[in-house]
């Protein structure tokens, strides 16, 4: 490999990369010990002579290629994630130009080049054509489709390419009847890409479109470029890049709503293949025909140089296939080839915060190693899939996962040997956030629709659905957020009430659960200043303002039709972000996610909090979520991976004691106590776990 060739950084500043001290790695110094190790590709030539620009998962082990070119319309099988592969049919004589997965492998679908739907039942031995969806209506001797999409909720989607505007059809009956949504785009329409808590579209026009319902409407999130945008890819944590035919690169924080530009490299854009961890490939198809690697989540880009294959090749379409310990990377090229990749996650995370933060950002004698205090464990890549938070409940765990739109409903009554009882899955849950449970009823809020859930949960491994109700509206443009998706945040239940935050409402809503089957609202009121964490003690409600507030909110509750807010501390510096609430005795703790402080209040005058103390620390990055185990309060701290310790023995004057950091802590956001045990979720890590606080040596 050229060093002089990767080591060449092209440098768009989308955001700042805060370091809050720590020493980054130098650009030369990426490139001749980090960047290598992306390139050791195991090569193989599936498909002599032939294109191969259709590839996904369809189960656990299993992939599936489909062809294009001079031996079009074939169907290849891997059994062992892309180490081998076998030829199994030729359904079509015309080029394959996108693979539908169910999840399922014996099911899946396929799409022609002339917009013609197929499906199999017998993992692709034999083939129904269910429909032409259109006849080709491009002007440029493009293929009719190249997007075909089998949703969550069982839904299939199709794109076409007719020039006057693209057009999406929708079957929710495994494809035996369609529907023609109409004209979506101004121009021929090209990749569906979901993306947490919905689906969005690209295509020539330059412009990107949303869907949060399943694919029935679409939304023109923004127009980024007058180019044909072809890469497109989610990389989960709410980023999603785009890439035009002029070789601009975009990148989104926020599942699509804004965008900016954040690199233009050479050549026109295909693909890009998420590798994890804000690290992906992406490929072109014109010029030299490189391979580009981010190791930031786009911010930096370095040159790979042209695929190891042979000449002319390109990169044409890739997935990544992730299991408990480990991502593989599969990329299918022009000339017939697949490119394969494997990577240990402790490999990536460890690479990656050298990369971002510099090596060991917490001091070994502050560290508690995970090892000697987990008792057990269990991890889901698909259904423990980014969790926001824990509620536990008669040794189960409730765990609402934003980017999986589910709850996790986790068994640890055998501590050591966690399991998966249920994950409930509805299309009411999008964006799933806040949870709560009164009796055997739990209380689901999906962020993104505005909705509560309402189901019975006497059976746990068998919950039943009851109710749902809308809760609120879109709110305002959030200026932090760059948009208003993030509406319901949290449900706090003290006996038969409920009190609902609504971050871009800035408001809350008391519900009455007499029928708790069947809740209604009462009342609602500004806060004035966001809405997030909410907690009560007798008749005072206290509230924490994240989204984008900066202060702790006392409401006397007394009159639940007419709240009262009795008093306000707010620093928009040192409070920003405040987003978790706890109280121990006669003390209020409070973590500000954005300033990285943790605040203690005396509310022994409970209508009127007063200040104590505030402390930071350098290692206490995006302080999030507050558990209390006797004398110590944990915090989350989801941007070093890591559960802060914190002596709260005399609660005025608390100061942090150590850490629990490691890689199955990436991204830690769930946190609960249940007696000894400290049970956390994180959400890159896709994990669930309980600690032995009487092993963590305090």
């Amino acid at each position: 490999m050229n060093i002089k060739k990767i080591a060449g950084i092209l440098i768009a500043n989308c955001w700042l990369l805060v370091t809050y001290g720590q020493a980054t790695m130098d650009s030369l110094s990426i490139a001749t010990q980090i960047v290598p190790e992306f390139t050791k590709w195991s090569v193989q030539e599936v498909v002599a002579g032939g294109r191969i620009d259709a590839i996904r998962q369809l189960d656990a082990q299993t992939i599936a290629l489909a062809t294009r070119g001079a031996q079009k319309g074939k169907i290849y099988l891997s059994d062992d994630q892309g180490a081998s592969w076998y030829f199994v049919a030729n359904p079509t004589p015309h080029d394959i130009t996108c693979i539908a997965e169910t999840g399922r492998k014996q099911e899946f679908y396929i799409l022609t080049s002339h917009a013609e739907v197929y499906r199999t039942r017998d993992g692709g031995q034999s083939w129904t054509l269910l429909k032409q969806l259109t006849t080709n209506k491009n002007t440029e001797n493009y293929a009719a489709a190249y997007a075909i999409m089998y949703t969550t909720n069982g839904t299939l989607l199709v794109t076409d390419t007719n020039s006057e505007g693209g057009h999406i059809y929708r079957s929710t009956d495994k494809g035996d009847t369609w529907t023609d949504l109409g004209a979506i785009s101004k121009n021929a329409l090209y990749r569906l890409e979901k993306v947490g808590n919905g689906i969005i579209v690209n295509g020539w026009d330059g412009t990107v479109y949303k869907s949060t319902d399943d694919g029935l409407t679409w939304n023109r999130m923004e127009k980024l470029t007058d180019a044909a945008l072809f890469a497109t890819e989610y990389l989960g944590m709410a980023h999603v890049l785009q890439a035009d035919q002029d070789g601009n690169v975009y990148h989104s924080a926020n599942l699509g709503y804004k965008w900016e530009r954040c690199a233009t490299l050479a050549g026109s854009a295909d693909d890009f293949v998420n590798i994890g961890y804000g690290a992906a490939y992406y490929g072109t198809y014109t010029g030299a025909k490189e391979v580009f690697l981010t190791l930031d989540y786009g911010r930096n880009w370095w040159s790979l140089g042209a695929l190891p294959t042979v000449a002319g090749d390109w990169m044409d379409h890739g997935i990544r296939v992730e299991t408990t310990d480990s991502v593989i990377t599969l990329f299918a090229t022009n000339k017939g080839f697949v490119l394969r990749a494997a990577f240990a996650k402790d490999f990536l995370h460890n690479t990656l915060q050298r990369v971002h933060n510099g090596p060991d950002n917490i001091p070994n004698h502050l560290r508690t190693p995970i090892a000697q205090t987990m008792v057990g464990m269990v991890s889901d890549v698909k259904e423990i899939n980014e969790p926001e938070d824990i509620l536990i409940h008669k040794k189960f765990a409730y765990i609402p996962c934003r980017d999986g739109n589910n709850v996790a409903i986790i068994d640890y009554k055998d501590a050591k040997a966690p399991v998966l009882a249920y994950s409930l899955r509805d299309p009411d849950i999008l964006d799933a956030f806040g949870v709560a449970i009164k009796g055997h009823y739990l209380y689901v809020l999906s962020m993104t629709n505005c909705r509560i859930s309402v189901y019975d949960i006497d059976d746990p491994y068998h919950p039943r659905k009851v109710h749902a109700l809308t809760v609120g509206g879109e709110g305002s443009f959030l200026p932090h957020y760059q948009s208003n998706y993030t509406r319901l945040r949290k449900i706090w239940i003290d006996g038969d009430y409920a009190y609902v935050t609504h971050s871009s409402e800035s408001k809350v809503y008391i519900l009455d659960l007499h029928e708790p089957e069947k809740p209604t609202i009462i009342s609602s009121f500004h806060t004035g200043d966001g809405a997030f964490a909410a907690i009560t003690q007798g008749d005072i409600l206290y509230l924490a303002g994240y989204g984008p507030g900066s202060s702790l909110i006392t409401v006397d509750i007394r009159d639940k039709r007419n709240p009262v807010i009795t008093d306000r501390t707010y620093d928009p510096t040192l409070l920003k972000g405040t987003c978790a609430i706890a109280i121990a005795g006669d003390y209020l703790f409070v973590a500000a996610y954005n300033a990285h402080t943790f605040w203690s209040f005396d509310i022994s005058d409970p209508l009127h909090p007063q200040v104590r103390s505030h402390i930071s620390d350098v290692h206490m990055r995006g302080p999030g979520r507050i558990a209390i185990w006797k004398d110590k309060a944990f915090v989350l701290n989801s941007s070093n991976h890591s559960v802060g310790i914190i002596d709260i023995s005399a609660p005025g004057t608390p100061h942090v004691i150590s850490y629990l950091q490691d890689r199955l802590l990436r991204r830690v956001y769930g946190i609960a106590v249940d007696g000894d045990q400290l049970l956390l979720a994180s959400r890159e890590a896709n994990n669930f776990m309980v600690i032995d606080l009487n092993q963590t040596g305090m």
